[in-house]
């Protein structure tokens, strides 16, 4: 008689409910929207591991409100808290994040009615919400067909336990699995069939070690068992972490039309609908890559002036916050799809960056003297991210580039939805309109946060401006023509990424503080800063590597830009010349291009114009009239921009 097989129950929906997994995804976008620190009261889940990381990242977690310094960031967890908590919050001025799960606030207003109007016993209450019901019948079903169930999660995890009884309940042995290493062969003695779920704050990846380790004595097949769908990626049409098999819009599912909590609702924008566009994948801001790190780096070994920095950049995150979430509630009134621009502007800044032009900006005014209403280079600062977006978004489109920060680019993810939904004529032009108007809506939310600006700020924010459109245009017009001039392909550099960056913006707060004198030794700084920082890109695209970059390696030599870089390699090699001239007739080869220039030494010249740029800028500082303290901070900043990985 042959033996009973091996094999693995595996009931769906397990694990991290939509709640905990809102909670996390909104803890990390309060990272990069406030910065570090942010406050946690409470256990935001019951992963030890999820826990250090996101500690690791800036997180405090904290056992009462009282802990959190005046005015600080606190998030409260998924599992609710009390009005006294929140009266507290107030009381010391907290900026509150309420990631309070939709289904246990549910299922506490039952609570509360049902002590009104009281009816069978059991029928209310925090325990008994969707999700929780929905994991504890898809128990009672494998330990209905199992010899053993096992349950992922840690032993303070009051859902995870009361798994556990659940299927011991219908008469079947249950144990509670903490770590995957922890399960041995002495478990399984008897057992043909195994059950497998995990408790409501255990990760996916906790139950993927448990297979593999089920596997590796004996139990290779693994069965899912579905008794309900459950989407974790609140409020979103996507595939579910619990199984192989995506939710599609409109089935049952345990999350509802969630999105970021009211005080955070800044860029859920895409994928709420049809009209509304496709989920993005979650971006890499600019504070977890190295440039992020050094520019915290900056501002951390500033002493009083890094954290007077920090302030208002801190104060420029909250301010286009503000803006975004008023246009998106704005517009979202008169209809889902007129707000789709404001979402794209809104997920763009969200993503983080390294926010460099307004840290310049701000730097700009204090190293002058502070001496104005800060609310004006806020909003100065704040405008220029907006107008770095529109740039983004616009390049984008005439770079063609597919990725953004690791993400799909505006005018690709919409380009894939039109031509998924199958929707009336070209997926391109529509995918393309979409990100112009968002970008032309940015540029406009730029002016208007500008709008304050008088005299002297004024002309710098009208140039800046202006500059970044003429050095876009000669810079497709150098492509176009296949043109390697190295003075033209410097002026593009210098005119696009060394004024608009570094230049203008430290010129900009500068004026905002009473100080335009200032203005050409700031030109000096920025041209040179400026100039090594444009080089760098053109090294990263050339050969950096775009894991890191977050964006694809090799676009300007795919689409026949003539950066700085190519315009000195033509001047040096003749056989990059060569391949250049011949691409006049033909298409070119990107690969033999890239090995050409890494045999014209032209990487070492760069390198060597690059440390040169940065003497410039630094000895530009030295008559400049700043403080000791300042100038040693632009020094820095120098450094940051030109020796950067991303």
């Amino acid at each position: 008689m042959p033996s009973a097989p091996h094999r693995v129950l595996l009931a769906e929906p397990r694990g991290d409910c939509a709640g905990v997994h809102r909670a996390v995804e909104t803890v990390e976008r309060t990272l990069r929207v406030h910065g570090a620190p942010v406050y946690v009261r409470g256990q935001i889940m019951h992963d030890e591991h999820a826990v250090r990381e996101l500690e690791g990242k800036g997180v405090r977690f904290v056992d009462s409100e009282e802990e959190v310094p005046t005015g600080a960031v606190c998030v409260f967890p998924a599992h609710g808290t009390t009005p006294q908590v929140r009266d507290n919050a107030r009381r010391r001025e907290l900026t509150v994040i309420d990631v309070t799960c939709p289904l246990v606030a549910e299922a506490h207003h039952e609570a509360v009615l049902h002590e009104r109007f009281p009816g069978p016993a059991g029928s209310a209450g925090a325990g008994n919400h969707r999700a929780g019901r929905n994991r504890r019948n898809a128990v009672q079903v494998i330990a209905g067909r199992s010899d053993l169930v096992l349950v992922v999660g840690s032993a303070d995890c009051g859902s995870s336990q009361r798994l556990v009884e659940v299927a011991r309940a219908v008469g079947t042995d249950a144990r509670l699995l903490p770590a995957p290493d922890l399960l041995t062969s002495a478990w399984l003695e008897g057992v043909s069939t195994v059950g497998l779920t995990a408790g409501a704050s255990a990760p996916e990846e906790q139950v993927e070690r448990v297979l593999r380790r089920l596997a590796e004595l004996g139990f290779p097949d693994v069965e899912t068992e579905a008794t309900a769908t459950h989407a974790v990626r609140p409020g979103r049409p996507g595939r579910s972490r619990g199984s192989n098999r995506a939710v599609e819009p409109g089935e049952s599912n345990e999350a509802g039309e969630w999105g970021m909590p009211q005080q955070l609702k800044r860029s859920e924008g895409p994928g709420q609908s049809d009209a509304s566009g496709p989920p993005r994948q979650p971006e890499q801001s600019g504070a977890t890559g190295s440039s992020g790190r050094r520019v915290e780096a900056v501002l951390e070994h500033g002493g009083a002036d890094g954290e007077t920095c920090g302030k208002l950049l801190d104060r420029v995150d909250r301010r286009l916050a503000e803006l975004l979430s008023a246009e998106e509630t704005r517009w979202s009134a008169v209809d889902a799809r007129v707000a789709v621009p404001v979402a794209v502007v809104s997920e763009l800044i969200a993503a983080g960056g390294k926010r460099l032009r307004p840290l310049f900006c701000v730097t700009g005014y204090l190293a002058s003297g502070a001496a104005a209403d800060e609310d004006m280079v806020v909003d100065a600062a704040a405008a220029l991210e907006l107008l770095h977006a529109f740039a983004l978004i616009h390049d984008d489109i005439m770079d063609n580039s597919p990725t953004r920060r690791g993400a799909p680019t505006v005018h690709a993810a919409y380009t894939d939805l039109h031509a998924r939904r199958a929707w009336a004529g070209e997926s391109r032009r529509y995918g393309e309109a979409v990100a112009i108007l968002a970008g032309d809506l940015a540029l406009s939310y730029a002016n208007r946060l500008a709008g304050r600006l008088t005299g002297p700020a004024a002309r710098v924010w009208h140039e800046l401006v202006t500059e970044v459109i003429i050095g876009q245009q000669l810079d497709i017009a150098l492509a176009a023509e296949l043109e390697p001039d190295p003075d033209l392909a410097r002026w593009v550099a210098v005119c696009k990424s060394g004024r608009y960056t570094i230049h203008r913006p430290l010129a900009l707060g500068a004026a905002i503080a009473g100080r335009p004198g200032l203005h050409a030794a700031f030109e000096a700084y920025g041209v040179a800063a400026g100039e090594a920082f444009q080089l760098r890109d053109d090294l990263l695209d050339a050969f950096g590597d775009a894991t890191v970059t977050g964006k694809p390696t090799g676009l300007d030599l795919s689409e026949h830009k003539m950066t700085l870089l190519i315009a000195l390699a033509t001047a040096k090699d003749p056989r990059v010349a060569r391949l250049v001239e011949d691409s006049r007739h033909a298409d070119w080869n990107p690969a033999e291009l890239r090995a050409a220039l890494l045999a014209s030494g032209v990487r070492a010249d760069v390198e060597e114009r690059i440390d040169a740029l940065v003497a410039d800028a630094r000895a530009a500082l030295a008559d400049a009239g700043l403080p000791h303290h300042w100038r040693l901070r632009l020094e820095d900043l120098a450094d940051m921009v030109a020796y950067r990985d991303r």
